[in-house]
């Protein structure tokens, strides 16, 4: 499924990337991964749609405020984003507008709240890939590095 969303960014066609991880997440026996999430919000970005990408991080965590569907996994796990696209996304949106920059302090604290995942402030300024980290969360299990 990564490749056919890839093909169906590379011909702009967004709602179709969107529709495909809608029926991929519904199919509890087939598994997204952080590169799948990582591709499709890349994609978001580079059609000039920022708060749909935050609606793919969004989902890719498991976080409220997305309308994309909801994963089937049974094991109830979160997928989440390669750190890499991460750090990638947290710039890009830091660098946005008001609304951009918004929606990105929104996201980074339920990140850290939810799942325990922090982007750090080095990393919006073009920091490397350590500059994100994940603190146990509850129940002592770190959750982190999706």
């Amino acid at each position: 499924y990564t490749c056919l969303v890839q093909a169906c960014l590379h011909n702009r066609r967004l709602d179709m990337a969107l529709s495909l991880h809608d029926t991929m997440v519904a199919d509890a026996g087939c598994a997204v991964d952080e590169k799948f999430y990582a591709v499709l919000a890349r994609g978001c970005l580079q059609m000039r749609q920022p708060l749909k990408a935050v609606e793919v991080v969004r989902a890719a965590y498991q976080l409220h405020g997305h309308k994309l569907a909801p994963s089937a996994r049974r094991d109830g796990r979160a997928v989440g984003v390669e750190a890499k696209a991460l750090e990638e996304f947290a710039a890009k949106l830091q660098a946005g507008g008001r609304e951009e920059q918004e929606a990105w302090a929104k996201l980074s604290g339920d990140l850290e709240k939810s799942c325990g995942v922090r982007v750090s402030a080095e990393c919006w300024q073009g920091g490397s890939r350590d500059s994100w980290q994940g603190r146990p969360a509850a129940g002592g299990r770190s959750r982190g590095a999706y």
